[in-house]
């Protein structure tokens, strides 16, 4: 759809007359070769404006509607993989995929999937935000912006970074004799009868919910574990932590070769010069630099496919080859739901990123004339008539990744529901 947006209303042309009159050698025919592009952002042009800050705002709506798309693309391919899996043409949708893993879980398993998992890990890096609000309002110096960040913020210890005082130091990595006094991720070597944790590999003292080809547990165990146990995300290790083990900074500093994360207290936030595990604060700029860098911060986050640990009680009437063809089936079940689970949680943080560019769409409609009032240039006063009269089709571009975004977290929870048998 192309159209042309003339600078011809009343209101425009009246103000652009005066700063033509002030314009040696324009003719009013031309408008010193200023208008309003004939693309707009309807077309996927970001370019209104011709003013930095004000088309940096444009471009990141336009960007939302990219990030839309490649979420819908994940989430589709992680379907696909699902739908062939379950004997289902690639194209199924996700309801017919519902319909699918509902059958076989019930012909197979007693109450559906157990998955256990830690929420994905989704982080931006604090640069994303210094180069955007830079790139964005030219008055300020990148070597002076900094950003905070609402969450954990990880940063590279070996470069001599540090926490904020107000922060929590926290160490992610091998623990000092492999004694984690945290919580350990991956696998936990048990001696004597312990408690696990996670999915038990050995003698059970209990009922074991899954048993291996080798007679020995290979599941959750209600009792005593003898062996080694993969943990839950976040849970502690009472043996040996084999795993990479997240603790508390004994005296603020972690062992070489750990990783350091500097937590912020709750609802507070602290300077982050790495990587942001939660909200990440922009820098004070204009208002549309804000808006566009905190949506850029969103629209770049990845989000990290979490570890599943996968538990079920087979049917007594599943055969010896039944229940091996589905722990092989569960296997790579494994993989495509934690890109399905890692997908959807990118796509709510771009579902806020498109709602805060819609809310500040109207703001900017009403503030962008004032702020720029002391700037009498004929490009600055055709290149806001612009901006004001596209900012009314924000809504309209950032509806479709919207629908699309919607569709994809609709998507998830049907394949959600059927694993929970509900």
């Amino acid at each position: 759809m192309s159209r042309k947006f003339h600078t011809s209303s009343l209101s425009l042309a009246a103000v652009l007359g005066g700063a033509l009159a002030l314009t040696p050698g324009c003719e009013a025919t031309e408008v010193c070769g200023l208008e309003c592009p004939a693309e707009g952002l309807l077309d996927g042009n970001a370019s209104i404006s011709g003013l930095a800050s004000v088309d940096a705002f444009f471009a990141a709506v336009v960007g939302f509607n990219k990030a839309a798309l490649a979420v819908e693309a994940g989430v589709e391919a992680e379907l696909r993989g699902i739908a062939v899996s379950l004997e289902l043409d690639a194209g199924a949708t996700a309801a017919d995929i519902r319909a699918a893993l509902e059958l076989k879980l019930e012909a197979t398993v007693s109450g559906g999937l157990k998955i256990s998992y830690a929420a994905p890990r989704c982080t931006v890096d604090a640069k994303v935000a210094v180069d955007a609000t830079a790139k964005c309002d030219a008055e300020l110096e990148p070597g002076e912006l900094k950003v905070e960040c609402k969450g954990t913020c990880t940063v590279d210890a070996s470069a001599g970074a540090s926490c904020d005082a107000s922060a929590k130091v926290v160490c992610k990595g091998t623990a000092p004799q492999l004694e984690c006094s945290g919580s350990c991720t991956g696998t936990c070597e048990l001696t004597g009868d312990l408690q696990c944790n996670g999915s038990c590999n050995g003698e059970c003292d209990g009922t074991c919910t899954v048993t291996g080809a080798n007679g020995q547990c290979a599941g959750e165990c209600m009792g005593a574990c003898k062996g080694s146990c993969e943990l839950r995300a976040g849970a502690s290790c009472t043996g040996k932590c084999q795993g990479s083990c997240e603790y508390e900074a004994p005296a603020g500093e972690c062992e070489a070769g750990a990783e350091l994360r500097c937590e912020a207290a709750a609802e507070a936030s602290a300077s982050c010069d790495g990587s942001c595990d939660g909200e990440v604060v922009p820098p004070k700029a204009r208002a549309e630099c804000e808006a566009s860098v905190e949506a850029e911060a969103k629209l770049q986050a990845e989000c990290t496919p979490p570890s599943l640990e996968i538990g079920w009680q087979f049917k007594d009437t599943v055969s010896v080859e039944e229940k091996a063809a589905f722990k092989a089936w569960v296997e790579g079940f494994r993989g495509r739901y934690a890109g399905l689970l890692a997908a959807s949680a990118r796509a709510e943080l771009v579902l806020s990123a498109g709602a805060g560019l819609g809310e500040a769409a109207g703001q900017l409609a009403g503030s962008l004339p004032g702020e720029f009032a002391d700037d009498f240039s004929v490009r600055a006063t055709v290149g806001i008539g612009c901006a004001v009269s596209e900012l009314n089709a924000v809504g309209q571009v950032l509806a479709g990744g919207t629908t699309a975004l919607g569709g994809s977290v609709k998507a998830v929870a049907e394949v959600s529901a059927a694993i929970a048998g509900g």
